[in-house]
């Protein structure tokens, strides 16, 4: 059975990176404290993954959906090289399948919770493979980063880290994904 991911077109496409225009989307969201990024993806998974498996009011599980993102929660100007450790915090999400909309999602137990209509939007992503860490998450953003600059392409918002597979997926596999919105 195939996951469900997040409905897009390509509209650009050099080497790895894309340029993509994505549908509207509805995603669960958390806000964590942690280290860096893949600490703050294992403990906002956790979070996330009990309220899909059921652990919610009406007790429903909901579809598994991928990607799961992580971005900073801290409005931190970008500089270059890009630094995204130290302690901050970090908004963990989960896309949830497109049949639901707000309303009929399953409210959660957990408070931390909260539900976030994405509207449509363009986005710049770089794809990686290797292991989720934060040289190969910094080595990624500074590829997108300098490209972007490179075709004058303005941006808003945090840069987006993806990770599309489940972890038993060997790293040599993984699809990892670096984005970051466009300005339209």
């Amino acid at each position: 059975m195939a996951i469900e991911t997040p409905e897009y077109t390509v509209l650009r496409k050099v080497k790895n990176i894309e340029i993509r225009k994505y549908q509207e989307y509805i995603q669960a969201e958390v806000e964590v404290v942690e280290e860096d990024y893949k600490s703050a993806i294992e403990k906002g998974f956790g979070i996330l993954a009990g309220y899909i498996f059921g652990n919610n009011i009406s007790k429903q599980k909901i579809n598994m959906t991928s990607p799961v993102k992580a971005e900073t929660s801290e409005r931190v100007p970008m500089t270059s090289p890009v630094k995204v450790s130290g302690n901050g915090k970090y908004i963990i999400a989960f896309v949830m399948p497109k049949k639901y909309s707000i309303d009929t999602l399953p409210e959660p137990f957990n408070k931390a919770i909260h539900f976030k209509k994405i509207d449509p939007h363009r986005i710049a992503a770089v794809r990686f493979s290797g292991f989720f860490n934060q040289q190969n998450i910094e080595k990624n953003i500074t590829i997108l980063k300098e490209w972007l600059n490179k075709e004058n392409i303005k941006t808003e918002g945090e840069y987006v880290i993806a990770g599309y597979n489940p972890p038993w997926v060997p790293w040599f596999l993984a699809r990892n994904e670096a984005m970051i919105q466009i300005k339209e």
